[in-house]
Formats: C-alpha cells, structure tokens, sequence
C-alpha cells in the first residue's frame, strides 16, 4: 500500500529517530558564543568619534624659531618680522568682522608653524581656499592658516610639527583675490575639540609682534583679504 501523508502510522517512526537538541541556559549560550568569537553583531548606532591627536615629540630636529620679545607664538610667514605686522582683527570684511590677521607675503613664502602642535584638518574650498588647522599641545587652542598655496610635502592629519617648521606656502587660494598673496591666520578656543570648525577668536596680533604691539597703533584697515 503507498503510504499516505495523513498514516498516523507511517509520520510515528520518523519522529522517534529526530533526537532534540537539549535546550542551553541563556547565560551559557551567550559563553559559548563568546569563545567562539560567534554572536549577532553589535546593534547599529553612532559612529563611534575618530580619537583626538594627542601631541608626541616629532621627530627629527626642532628647527629655529624667532619669537619676537614679549611674543608667545612665531610669525607664521618665514622672513615677516614684528614691524611688518598690521592689527587686522577688527577690520570690516564683507558680512562680518575679519577677526584674524592677514600677513602680506610674496606668494610661495614659507609658511611656519606658529606653535608645537598636531595637524588637525586639511581643508580645500569655500572661503580660505587651501587652508590648515592646528591644533596646540594643550588640546584647546586652534590655529587657523588659510589662502594657502599648497601644502608642504609630507603634511597630513595627525602629524606632529615642531615651532616654525614649514607647513605649507602662501598662496592666494579662496577669496583672497588673484594676486593677493597673504596668509590669513587666526587663533581660537575650541569648547569642544571635536568641533574644530567652531572656536571663539582672539586676536593673535600681540601674540606674535610681543611688545611691538603694544606701542603700535591699531591700523584695521590695512592691506589683507576678506
């Protein structure tokens, strides 16, 4: 007789051969699954943020940096001297305060780190143009090179770099103007090191001519960018 699906008799045997599994505790489970290196993935949400850099000594040797008498930070175009310096930080740009100094260079000058630091962000368009941010040993300050030219060779995120060793050159990148060779240069304190876009300005102007800067006049309107 051809067996029939609904044979009580024929479905009995292959359930008697079809042996259970025996049943793990949860906690057990969740141990083997460990060991094995086995489990369902993590449950998707944020990224996790990318670490901050943390300043380590660069290598190679520390390079000559001037720091004018008085100054806390080096002139960050090779050459400039404190006399050269015009305070542009509350100058008039087209929708808002400059609040930052721009440096007039030859294009291609040398542009010099201002402090010891870590490069934080290499950035190209809008604005600066070819621009630069980095960040100080102390994991707060911020400072801002833009116009840029082009960077120097071997620069990248992450890189430690020494006081007044060369980062990048002036250029006239961004809105500066074709031909208007500047660095615009500012620096900032970062509420939150990972929003390095966003940072409260304050004038570098009497960090860099020292005591220059305060028997200089204010001249806002003088040379410089937008």
């Amino acid at each position: 007789m051809t067996p029939h699906p609904g044979n009580a008799a024929t479905r009995a045997p292959s359930r008697a051969l079809r042996p259970r599994a025996p049943k793990l505790a949860p906690a057990l489970l969740a141990l083997l699954l460990a060991a094995c290196g086995g489990g369902a993935p993590a449950p998707a949400g944020r990224p996790t943020p990318e670490p901050l850099p943390v300043f380590q000594r660069p290598e190679g040797r520390r390079p000559q940096a001037y720091v004018a008498p008085g100054a806390s930070l080096t002139i960050p175009v090779r050459g400039i001297r404190p006399e050269q310096l015009r305070d542009t930080y509350d100058a008039p740009r087209t929708g808002h305060v400059h609040h930052a100094i721009d440096i007039m260079a030859p294009g291609g000058s040398p542009v010099v780190a201002a402090a010891d630091g870590t490069i934080l962000k290499l950035r190209t368009g809008g604005n600066g143009g070819i621009t630069l941010y980095q960040l100080d040993p102390d994991g707060r300050t911020l400072y801002y090179y833009a116009h840029l030219q082009r960077y120097a060779a071997g620069l990248r995120e992450g890189l430690a770099v020494w006081r007044g060793q060369v980062i990048a050159y002036v250029g006239d990148t961004g809105n500066a103007g074709r031909g208007n060779h500047h660095l615009h240069f500012s620096v900032g304190t970062l509420t939150n090191p990972r929003r390095w876009w966003e940072s409260e300005n304050v004038n570098p102007f009497p960090m860099l001519a020292g005591d220059l800067a305060r028997r200089a006049p204010t001249r806002a309107g003088d040379g410089g960018g937008r």
